[in-house]
């Protein structure tokens, strides 16, 4: 298997990061807004998850950076929702911020789904941590060969999802009217695993998730990654192609799929509420930019096969800005996907 060069990655873009240059690897700043005090680091969901284990993984380092004590915390609920509504409407003297699933919230933004508190165009962002692509899996002994083999099915082809509103039930359906082909969507699963049990099965055609969700899954036999849907091949999968290679869309499938590809772009990220002062989001900003470069912390990602693919601040702020402004049409499938 493939490991991705996160070293090379992070190196590459630590310059973008604001004030990282010259403070990765341990001791960042010191004397800052947030020396001596207890900043909270909230993970929305429970704990020993994904989410949990890159805050988890980040906390020291940050730690380290703003010269104060950061505290994992989860605040599960509503698929996220409870937290973030929180974290949005926090006070300018609240020290919190959170990890968040930024694909989840952007689309039950553009659904203003039910319990949607939020408007993340104003919430401060810190920086994204990772993004990993969707990946595309079908059973390893389906006759399923690559993206075309869906696309001229000749039938309904099934996916597995864990419910409405989840990312594995709006992509198969941007993908589906992107490409022109239809699709039906099994849900009623308990998890993700159990949803592609039942590709594992033969009960259902293929399931899509972000590749490190998948990675063991693949890295078992279980499954085998036909295509990915960005726009670059995947180091996790690098014999996979993208779904621009695979299916060479015309005009209005590229226009689809490039908001699809730029929503599972926003990945995983950090934020902070609108209230909170400039000084203390530059001031996280500049620590993560330190933290997120510390050899310690990409070494332990890598072990822990968690992409790392880190973003400034203003940059996810812009790539959040740009799928909440997608055309029409992609929202409205979006809308249909809850």
């Amino acid at each position: 298997m493939a490991t991705r060069p996160l070293r090379a990655a992070v190196a590459g873009v630590l310059c973008a990061l604001l004030a990282a240059c010259g403070t990765g690897g341990g001791g960042g700043q010191k004397a800052g807004p947030f020396a001596g005090e207890d900043v909270d680091l909230v993970v929305p969901y429970e704990p020993g998850g994904g989410y949990d284990a890159y805050a988890r993984a980040l906390a020291p380092y940050l730690e380290d950076c703003l010269d104060a004590t950061v505290v994992v915390r989860n605040e599960p609920g509503a698929g996220g929702l409870v937290a973030t509504n929180q974290t949005f409407t926090a006070g300018t003297d609240e020290k919190r911020i959170q990890i968040v699933n930024t694909v989840g919230l952007v689309s039950a933004q553009i659904a203003q789904a039910e319990g949607v508190g939020f408007d993340l165009e104003k919430v401060n962002w810190i920086g994204r941590i990772a993004a990993p692509p969707n990946v595309v899996v079908v059973a390893t002994g389906s006759p399923v060969q690559g993206l075309p083999d869906l696309v001229h099915a000749g039938r309904p082809v099934r996916f597995v999802s864990t419910g409405p509103g989840s990312n594995d039930y709006i992509a198969p359906n941007i993908l589906g009217a992107a490409l022109g082909f239809p699709l039906e969507i099994v849900t009623g699963f308990a998890g993700a695993p159990e949803a592609r049990a039942a590709v594992v099965a033969g009960n259902a055609d293929a399931h899509i998730l972000p590749v490190d969700s998948q990675l063991s899954a693949i890295e078992s036999g279980d499954v085998r990654p036909i295509v990915t849907l960005d726009e670059e091949r995947d180091p996790f999968v690098p014999d996979t192609p993208t779904v621009f290679e695979a299916a060479a869309p015309d005009a209005h499938a590229k226009a689809m799929i490039d908001s699809l590809v730029a929503l599972g772009q926003t990945g995983r990220a950090l934020m902070a509420s609108p209230q909170m002062p400039a000084d203390r989001v530059e001031a996280l900003r500049a620590a993560f930019g330190c933290a997120i470069g510390n050899p310690d912390l990409v070494a332990d990602l890598e072990k822990q096969e968690r992409p790392l693919d880190p973003l400034g601040g203003p940059e996810t702020a812009q790539l959040v800005r740009d799928v909440l402004t997608a055309p029409e049409e992609f929202r409205q499938l979006i809308v249909a996907s809850y």
